[in-house]
């Protein structure tokens, strides 16, 4: 939970009064490193993540967007899920522009591999980050010939480095 929670107990309880939808609506707390909300359209839940809002301007930001939604899917029904016009249109009736995405920083994972692959036709060879699914045939798309795998290298990072 965060230190925020009775702002943002307040401030949902605020929305539900002035726009209802219908049905009491919970407040979770989870720690998503990079997504600041979530609302659940079948339970009519809003998480929130206290890693990513840190302060009063993201949580009401955040609060008003996750609320939009139900409040789309309430109006709308299904047609009212995801960042269409139904959500669009709650979002003005809130008072706040209608971004699909957050701005906030955050921090996100290293990348800790590098895997080569290498075209058995053409020599062509090249790198991912994660590793193709076995049990499958991946082609060359430029000339036709079977992708093999060839190595798993450790990532350095800069901070290993410096």
């Amino acid at each position: 939970m965060s230190e925020l929670d009775p702002l943002a107990r307040a401030l949902l309880s605020e929305l539900c009064q002035k726009f209802p939808v219908g049905r009491e609506i919970g407040l979770h707390w989870k720690r998503y490193r990079t997504t600041a909300g979530t609302a659940n359209y079948r339970h009519f839940v809003i998480s929130l993540s206290p890693i990513v809002i840190t302060d009063e301007e993201k949580l009401r930001s955040t609060l008003i967007h996750e609320y939009a939604h139900l409040l789309a899917y309430a109006r709308a029904g299904r047609k009212g899920a995801g960042h269409g016009s139904a959500w669009q249109q709650a979002m003005r009736d809130l008072g706040a522009e209608p971004r699909v995405t957050h701005s906030y920083p955050v921090q996100r994972n290293q990348s800790r591999q590098v895997v080569e692959y290498r075209c058995v036709k053409c020599g062509f060879s090249f790198e991912k980050k994660r590793r193709f699914p076995k049990r499958r045939k991946y082609i060359h798309r430029d000339c036709g010939g079977l992708i093999q795998f060839v190595q798993i290298r450790a990532e350095i990072s800069e901070s290993e480095v410096a």
